[in-house]
């Protein structure tokens, strides 16, 4: 019997209004498919499920071998891209950061903005590999990086921007005869040419388009060669295949996109992964040179000013949080101190420190209703002012620099002489093993975990003792009553059962891993199979998924099975349908599932096991089997043909609650 049976059968009985449901707990063929299902997307198997039927004990080793695979690696990293902040983020938020017009226009910058969104993640991963503490993600100056990605954190230290928005461009200075020409008719130029400032060619660009390119303004059709003053901004434009703005005959000529053969940047620029260091340059060192893509490419390591410590000095999280001369970097202090510990400034905090260094008189004086959130925000803000400038570059201005501020926040208060010292704060906040294991607990029921569960405050334990494993953690807390609801916990009765609609990456996942595609809904833009943009990528773009708010403690988590879900979900199962019954191999995605409407039963049952995750050891898989089954039968008596009867049966089967749901 369900536990909603249960419910109706004691409200039918008359029983009193104190009376609560008894306890039922769920069998392995549940919380398998749903740890599984959570870790790397797949189906359970009926060796799993009589496995761990016959010692529950086993799902720890379950859950082991998952950890190990490809998939797991794949849903943890969009995990931590949500968890560190790193995503949310399109090129127009970089405008701010880069001034006046971002990152540019060129064809390959949505390629550079992927590799940032993603590059802190892949470096938690690979320091979860190396066996270090999850809190080494808050002070590392190591991050996986690709060439391009190498280069835009160099040419960051090359053009900067003060709190004024005055650009400092140390290329320009030192090149001040320079000047930048774009050619198209005097043919080929190899780009180690251009980028050698022994070659003729220095500076000069092959842009075999140039003679295409098609202005508002017609007088600038056709000019060749183009020339303009030095510039790292335009040197940087120019590697991902923008034309800068440039002279013409009666007006300035605006940026364009240019054409294809303008891209200097290689494909494997943005695919090639490796861990880089940052550091800043010994006596008399020069910084690295952000347009050298050839030394870049076989580079290490990378000699900046700017410092780069952990997880809040990353492109991606300034671009997020961009700050000003108003909220001069409480925004960026906020959302750090939420990211290291689950928790904000937010006027609860009982933590008073002896003096406010950087505190703002004017808006948050003693005594206005201002000044319980200030006194702590202002000081700790004051290192990250200190440090940077409004617009994120190395902070020139004297008075600001002087003042590093105090960190106090949660009980710990502590002198800071520079952002270094922030860094290590955070990692070693007391919250921060409590703090993750609840965004661990979001991600996996989609709801929080009770703050004074002792189950909860178990796995806190086990968290710290194991000297913040983060796989320790994910194993602990998959493996608990908290989700696998083999026991009844505290934080069960808090929140009642929670069935969330499967997010936009969970589903994603699942398609891709139980039906063998590569990236389905073309949610990675670096692969081949990413460049015309398909039904299912556009309906996809608008499904819920997890992200955070400004100010916000606990993710968004969009949960309801609302009509746009349901018919945005049914439209992608449609258009799957289509690729796997009756349909021909596709070079793009080799590996896909196929099933044959001449064979229906074989088909069937692969849905029910493969899409619904119901194993024939399952007791409700010969109910949907026969479910299906029915369902085909009905279509083809209708007159439908057998490929569009098993397409029909598919999307069934793919809108099932088992599929779609999360924690059924």
């Amino acid at each position: 019997m369900t536990r909603f049976a249960v419910a109706v059968a004691i409200v039918a009985a008359g029983c009193g209004d104190d009376l609560k449901p008894t306890f039922i707990p769920d069998p392995p063929v549940v919380y398998v498919a749903k740890v599984k299902n959570i870790l790397v997307g797949l189906s359970p198997t009926d060796a799993e499920i009589a496995s761990v039927t016959a010692d529950p004990k086993a799902l720890a080793g379950l859950v082991d071998g998952w950890m190990a695979m490809p998939e797991y690696q794949q849903k943890m990293m969009v995990f931590f891209e949500n968890a560190f902040q790193q995503t949310q983020i399109t090129q127009q938020d970089f405008v701010d950061m880069i001034p006046p017009n971002g990152l540019g226009r060129g064809r390959a910058v949505p390629l550079l903005v992927a590799n940032v969104r993603e590059s802190f993640a892949r470096t938690v991963l690979d320091l979860q590999a190396e066996g270090r503490p999850l809190t080494d993600a808050f002070t590392t100056k190591r991050l996986m990086m690709t060439p391009a990605l190498m280069e835009l954190y160099a040419f960051l230290d090359t053009r900067r921007v003060d709190d004024a928005g005055l650009v400092t461009d140390s290329f320009a200075r030192a090149n001040p005869t320079l000047r930048l020409t774009i050619e198209s008719a005097q043919g080929p130029i190899a780009l180690t040419d251009t980028l050698d400032p022994t070659s003729p060619n220095y500076m000069h660009w092959y842009s075999p388009d140039l003679p295409n390119l098609m202005y508002g303004d017609m007088t600038c059709n056709g000019l060749d060669p183009i020339s303009v003053a030095p510039s790292a901004l335009f040197v940087h434009t120019l590697l991902y295949g923008e034309i800068p703005n440039h002279p013409g005959p009666t007006n300035n000529c605006p940026p364009h996109a240019g054409g294809p053969g303008d891209v200097h940047v290689t494909g494997t620029d943005f695919s090639t992964w490796k861990m880089v260091a940052i550091r800043p340059p010994l006596m008399g060192e020069k910084r690295t040179t952000f347009y050298d893509l050839p030394a870049l490419r076989s580079a290490s390591e990378l000699v900046l000013t700017t410092p780069r410590p952990g997880f809040f000095s990353t492109p991606a999280f300034f671009a997020n949080w961009p700050t000003n001369q108003s909220n001069q970097m409480r925004v960026t202090v906020n959302q750090s101190l939420i990211v290291a510990t689950g928790a904000a400034i937010d006027g609860t905090d009982s933590t008073t420190p002896a003096t406010t260094p950087g505190l703002d008189t004017v808006h948050a004086a003693p005594d206005t209703g201002c000044f319980s959130c200030h006194q702590l925000l202002d000081p700790t803000r004051s290192i990250l002012a200190s440090t940077y400038s409004w617009f994120y570059y190395p902070q020139t201005d004297q008075a600001l620099a002087a003042q590093h501020g105090l960190f106090a926040f949660q009980n710990v208060i502590a002198p800071m002489q520079t952002i270094d010292d922030f860094a290590n704060l955070l990692a070693s906040h007391p919250l921060v093993p409590q703090g993750w294991a609840q965004k661990l607990c979001y991600y996996v029921n989609s709801a929080p975990c009770d703050p004074s569960d002792p189950e909860l405050t178990r796995i806190v334990d086990d968290f710290s003792k194991s000297g913040l494993s983060w796989n320790v953690l994910v194993r602990d807390l998959v493996t608990s009553p908290i989700t696998t609801n083999t026991a009844q916990t505290v934080t069960a009765q808090t929140n009642g059962e929670v069935i969330a609609v499967s997010r936009r990456d969970h589903l994603c996942a699942a398609l891709n891993n139980r039906l063998g595609f590569l990236d389905i809904c073309q949610l990675d833009i670096t692969q081949k199979t990413s460049k015309v943009p398909s039904v299912i990528a556009q309906i996809v773009s608008g499904m819920p998924s997890d992200g955070y708010g400004r100010g916000a403690t606990i993710p968004v988590l969009p949960n309801d099975p609302n009509l746009f879900y349901r018919a945005g979900l049914e439209n992608i199962c449609e258009a799957v349908a289509t690729l796997v019954i009756d349909a021909p191999q596709d070079p793009m995605q080799p590996g896909a599932k196929h099933w044959a409407s001449a064979q229906p039963d074989a088909a069937i049952a692969d849905f029910v096991s493969t899409i619904m995750a119901l194993p024939a050891s399952d007791p409700r898989a010969p109910q949907a089997i026969a479910i299906l089954k029915q369902h085909f039968t009905s279509a083809t008596q209708t007159g439908a043909t057998p490929s569009a009867s098993l397409q029909s049966t598919f999307v069934a089967a793919c809108l099932s609650p088992s599929f779609i749901g999360i924690g059924m």
